[in-house]
């Protein structure tokens, strides 16, 4: 089963996002990436923090990434490299292909970012949840302007716990926070009835890489 990693790194002090040893790093790592799956990997900078960078991909499967990759010398060589300049803070792996979720390259273009909603859903209550967020999801479509919505469930989930993650696409963050304005927000918001709560980040696609 195809399965979108989304990682979170976060740069440790004095690293930035622009010192040239992460990056020519990071851009080997992309290239390990994409030459072992042969597909598209992209990294993002979180708007509200900058120090958390994303590794946004895709894999043939969860195995393909955990006992394939992740366990090559040529990882482990990576991460030595980077261990001094950032940290992993989680991965999530979902089950959901690139081509159902909102273009990156569509993203990277001018200032679009990504509105990326971890929906923490509550126990017993996921079909509930798939079948109120396909019956609203409409209000929210219909609201954004950039593209297409997308998300997937975490396949690599914490015991039982099941999380439904989104992604959506936005001119800026105001145009997101204007949702809550929108009429179609109430109807959308009924999702919060099975859920113990959303963690909502907004990130940019680093162009660089």
């Amino acid at each position: 089963m195809t399965v979108t990693e989304l990682a979170l790194l976060r740069l440790l002090p004095p690293t930035t996002v622009s010192t040239p040893s992460l990056m020519a790093t990071l851009a080997k790592g992309k290239t390990a990436m994409q030459n072992f799956t042969g597909r598209r990997f992209y990294y993002l900078q979180q708007v509200e923090d900058p120090a958390l960078i994303y590794v946004f991909g895709e894999w043939e499967s969860l195995d393909q990434h955990m006992n394939g990759f992740v366990a090559s010398s040529e990882n482990k060589e990576l991460l030595d490299v980077l261990k001094d300049q950032m940290a992993i803070e989680w991965v999530v792996h979902l089950d959901v292909e690139h081509k159902d979720l909102p273009s990156a390259e569509e993203v990277s273009d001018g200032a679009k970012v990504y509105s990326i909603g971890r929906h923490f859903v509550k126990a017993g209550q996921k079909a509930d949840f798939t079948e109120t967020f396909q019956e609203n999801k409409h209000n929210l479509q219909g609201y954004v302007t950039q593209g297409k919505i997308g998300g997937g469930w975490r396949v690599d989930k914490d015991g039982d716990k099941e999380e439904w993650v989104l992604f959506c696409p936005w001119k800026n963050v105001d145009e997101h926070m204007g949702f809550v304005n929108n009429e179609g927000f109430a109807e959308y918001a009924k999702i919060r009835d099975h859920i113990d709560g959303v963690n909502i980040k907004h990130a940019m696609v680093i162009k660089e890489f």
